[in-house]
């Protein structure tokens, strides 16, 4: 089993951490099933009063495995952090968990709606 070593990127009042909880594509991630992978989770919190709170429904898995570059999980940290700014973000965080290695943060889908 690979490891993972948790991270968190932060802007303004909001932060995403990204983490390896276990998880895989049909649940707990099955070692022994080799068309498992093991997932990545974002959390987000925001600052009230001096201490992070959870953001209501801001964690998700997502399709990325955690040997996702690191590189590519910041961008995506950004844009899910630009969903937390917005009023109700659960639906864009809902959407946001659809994340791959392979998407292309140049594209209008991905672009913050």
């Amino acid at each position: 089993m690979n490891e993972f070593t948790d991270f968190t990127t932060t802007k303004g009042n909001f932060r995403v951490t990204w983490e390896d909880i276990g998880e895989g594509w049909e649940g707990d991630y099955d070692p022994s099933d080799p068309e498992d992978d093991q997932l990545l989770r974002f959390s987000c919190d925001k600052l009230v009063n001096g201490e992070w709170e959870q953001v209501p429904d801001g964690s998700y898995c997502t399709r990325c495995p955690i040997t996702t570059p690191k590189d590519s999980l910041e961008l995506f940290a950004n844009s899910i952090l630009e969903a937390c700014e917005q009023p109700s973000p659960k639906r864009r965080l809902e959407e946001l968990s659809w994340l791959s290695p392979e998407d292309d943060f140049t594209k209008k889908s991905l672009a913050i709606k």
